[in-house]
Order: structure tokens, then C-alpha cells, then sequence
């Protein structure tokens, strides 16, 4: 649909965001890719990252084009700033302040009133004018793609607090929380891994593995955070879903989300039952899977025989108290030992479709780099 174009009448007046929260490393990108599956979903993966990762830097969309060449961010940012009047840098300025300020985030959970949080004297705008342009953004992506459903997989508590005062409170988005949670030990463990940049593997930049003790510190902390920022919200429109749930029995879990979502669940439900691939999209930042050719939903228990035994006593000392929370044991159960995914899906695992730009040999040798090509964030 041209970016001149009415809107087509499904279309809500208010933009529907499923927003996926949580820790990093814990299969968002995984979760956020299947979910656009849906003809009637748009995934859109790391949208806080879109204005920086996209046109500041650049980056890679995942069907492979540039995002300033990728014809579908193009329509958007010209319809959004058309209807929005949004100043891109002015807009970024405003997302760091309400996003990754902690002053700010205490703000937004004891200030009674959206336009009582104050961002700084010496900033371009207020949270006023933050909620409308990100309203802005997301009812562009509506429009453009004649979805009626983004599903942003950004991940940050803080951001998820900002959607729910504009849900609430200025009644700018219709939304609904996913608190993707994995367990600490899987997190800990992925978090540990290091890799070199390479933009075509989906690695934006090199990544430096942490020790055990601060992932799980790091995922007590930001899942406490996705908690509180869910019991804000409607109980009916918050939702927790374990990644292991998804990954081993993903058409209950499915049923659940689309359920939850209140959209058909055909689709996925078919998508799990065949054998066509998983296509990449629009996603404009996120995981390295979203460039990969690959995917296997199957639990990641690598970590099971990866971790030493005094890794895991630090991990299991530190946030086993609010693991036991969502249901994890210090001794695994058998549903969560290394298996392949039941009948539900492909006993082979569901392929993804491989990035657009890549040749069958230039597929072959990323695949040889530290990027895995599973299901494993």
C-alpha cells in the first residue's frame, strides 16, 4: 500500500502491540519471528534499536537490503514522519532518556500521571511527546504492511512501562505483554559465549562473554523489573510464557498466545505441521538468528553439560529463588533433558528461510563461524 494511501479499514484506530519482554538471550527473536508468520502479524524484532541500528548506523534489515534502501522501513519512516512530524535524532535522544534512565524508570512507576515524568531540561520534547511519536511509529508499521497486529520483541522493562502509561494512561496503543522467561542457567550460559562482529551473521558488533555471576545477577534484576512492570498492567492482556515451553511443546503454548492475542491460530498451528520455511521478514534488529538460514525448536540444554558444577551452584545461589518463581528446579526435569520436539513440529527441526543476499556457498561458510544455526539464543 502506497505511504499516501488510506488505511485499510481492518486497520485499528489504535495501534495492536504485543510487546515481548524480558531478559536478553532468552529466544525473543525466536518467539518474535514464528509470531510473524501470521498474515495477520507483523514482527518487527528490536524496534527500540530501529532509529539508531537502521538509519544512524545503517544496519542490515534481515531480508537483506540496508534499512534506508529496504522498501518497506523506507514507507514507513516517510509515512511516520509524515503524520507524525517526528525529528529522528530528536526522537532517539528522547528514547534514551525514557529507556535506559533508571531516575526515569522509578518515575514512570510512582509519578500518577504520564506528563508528571520528567525526562530533562536539556532534551528535545517530554514523555508526551515520546508516546506520540512511538504510537506514531507503530501505527505507520499498521498501515504500511495492512497488519493488525506488531509484535516488538525489544525486550526492555523500561520500554514495556512507557507502553503501558500509553496504554493506560493516554490510550495511544491497544497492547499486550509477553514476559518471555528462560532458564537463568541457559541465560547465563549463552551470555558467556563471545563473538566477533560479522553484520551478515546478524553479529552488529563483537560481543564480550560475561561471567556466570553477572547474568545471573542481570537476570534477577530485569526479570524482577518485567514482573512488576506486568502486574501493571490488565491481568488479562499480561502474559508469561517459558521459552522452554515454547521450544518443546509449542502448540499449546501457540493455542495459548492466540488465545491471548485473539487472533485465528490456524496458521501457526499449520506452519508447525509443515514443512515450509520460516521467513525472515522485516526484522530490523535483534538476535543473530533473524539473519540465519536455520532454526531447530528444541530445548537449549547445552548448558546441562557446558556449566562446571560451581558455575552452576553461583548461578543456582544467586537467582535460583526467583528461577523456582517460574517453575525451574536445580535438578532438571526429564521433559527438559536434550531431546528432539515431539510430534508437534518437524522431527528435523522447522527451517529458516535463509537471508535473501547470501548464495548457497556464502550460507555455507557463515555457517562455519561461532554462530549457531539452532534454535538457540
Amino acid at each position: 500500500m502506497p505511504a499516501h494511501a488510506q488505511p485499510s479499514s481492518r486497520i485499528p484506530q489504535r495501534p495492536h502491540v504485543v510487546f515481548i519482554m524480558g531478559a536478553g538471550r532468552s529466544g525473543s527473536t525466536v518467539l518474535d519471528l514464528f509470531l510473524g508468520q501470521h498474515p495477520l502479524v507483523q514482527s518487527v524484532g528490536e524496534l527500540c534499536n530501529f532509529v539508531h541500528d537502521g538509519w544512524i548506523e545503517r544496519r542490515l534489515c534481515s531480508c537483506g537490503q540496508r534499512v534506508p534502501e529496504c522498501e518497506l522501513w523506507s514507507r514507513v519512516t516517510e509515512l511516520w514522519k509524515k503524520r507524525s512530524q517526528v525529528d529522528l535524532e530528536a526522537y532517539e535522544e528522547l528514547r534514551n532518556r525514557v529507556e535506559k534512565r533508571r531516575s526515569v524508570l522509578w518515575q514512570m512507576f510512582s509519578r500518577p500521571s504520564p506528563e508528571q515524568v520528567q525526562l530533562g531540561k536539556d532534551v528535545r520534547g517530554n514523555f508526551l511527546t515520546y508516546a506520540q511519536w512511538t504510537a506514531g511509529l507503530y501505527q505507520a508499521i499498521c498501515e504500511v504492511t495492512e497488519k493488525i497486529v506488531v509484535v516488538d520483541s525489544s525486550k526492555n522493562p523500561a520500554r514495556g512501562l512507557a507502553l503501558v502509561l500509553m496504554a493506560e494512561r493516554l490510550d495511544l496503543i491497544d497492547l499486550h505483554l509477553v514476559h518471555l522467561v528462560r532458564d537463568v542457567r541457559g541465560f547465563a550460559w549463552s551470555a558467556k559465549k563471545s563473538f566477533r562482529s560479522d553484520e551478515q551473521a546478524g553479529v552488529a558488533r563483537d560481543i564480550r562473554g560475561l561471567p556466570v555471576w553477572r547474568s545471573a545477577l542481570a537476570w534477577t534484576f530485569v526479570n524482577s523489573m518485567a514482573d512488576l512492570v506486568r502486574r501493571r498492567h490488565e491481568t488479562s492482556r499480561s502474559l508469561l510464557v517459558r521459552y522452554e515451553d515454547f521450544v518443546s511443546e509449542p502448540t499449546p503454548v501457540v493455542l495459548q498466545l492466540a488465545g491471548f492475542i485473539a487472533i485465528p491460530p490456524g496458521p501457526w498451528v499449520e506452519l508447525l505441521h509443515s514443512d515450509r520455511p520460516i521467513e525472515p521478514g522485516h526484522i530490523v534488529a535483534g538476535n543473530r538468528l533473524r539473519m540465519q538460514r536455520h532454526i531447530r525448536l528444541r530445548p537449549d540444554v547445552e548448558w546441562q553439560s557446558k556449566l562446571s558444577f560451581a558455575e552452576k551452584m553461583v548461578i543456582w545461589l544467586l537467582a535460583g529463588w526467583k528461577a523456582r518463581s517460574y517453575g525451574y528446579h536445580y535438578r532438571p526435569a526429564a521433559s527438559e533433558l536434550d531431546q528432539p520436539v515431539g510430534m508437534t513440529s518437524p522431527p528435523t527441526g522447522h527451517p529458516l528461510a535463509g537471508p535473501h543476499f547470501l548464495a548457497s556457498h556464502d550460507r555455507q561458510s557463515t555457517g562455519s563461524s561461532p554462530v549457531s544455526e539452532s534454535a538457540q539464543p
